[in-house]
């Protein structure tokens, strides 16, 4: 199977069609992007406790700012029991780019399709949280929006895990994303 292109740089667009919601960074990683942690079989490790400490980001592509979350959609997780024993745990980001028009968020868009992405959320209350750590994230629908209100496209994305929402240690943050 051959790698996934790297995810390209999405161009900000400051103080343009700012969407009014909750106060949260995003940035994403092409999963395929992501390198294996020395000693193990993983692309991440956690701490006993279940806190992600470390990343395997390959310093030439690190994690790029991307968007905002949605009032309206956010983060969310749905845990289904099966009565064999067996689980599924759905996770779900849905983020708003800026200026449907645009032709960086357009290429940003057509970047995602049928590639997985791995997220970092920083949420309001300061808290970093990971999706897509196991590489089953990618991208399920993209919309584009033009009202009085809205110029933008709102993304989402979504993929199946074992493990709940992760947090991720604030230390290893700035490794890890671009500047």
């Amino acid at each position: 199977m051959a790698a996934c292109k790297s995810l390209v740089a999405l161009a900000r667009e400051c103080g343009r069609n700012a969407k009014v919601g909750i106060s949260a960074d995003v940035y994403f990683s092409a999963y395929d992007d992501l390198l294996t942690i020395e000693g193990t079989t993983e692309k991440y490790t956690e701490t006993i406790a279940g806190l992600v400490d470390e990343i395997g980001v390959d310093p030439l592509k690190k994690f790029v700012k991307v968007g905002t979350v949605l009032n309206q959609g956010g983060i969310n997780e749905d845990f289904t029991g099966n009565d064999n024993g067996s689980f599924d745990i759905v996770k779900q980001l849905a983020i708003s780019l800026t200026n449907l028009g645009s032709l960086s968020t357009k290429t940003f868009v057509e970047s995602l399709i049928g590639q997985p992405v791995t997220a970092l959320v920083k949420l309001a209350t300061g808290t970093w949280v990971a999706l897509g750590l196991n590489g089953q994230f990618q991208l399920r629908t993209s919309a584009g929006i033009v009202d009085p209100s809205n110029n933008g496209r709102v993304v989402t994305l979504a993929g199946s895990d074992s493990v709940l929402v992760q947090p991720v240690d604030p230390l290893i943050i700035p490794t890890i994303i671009a500047a």
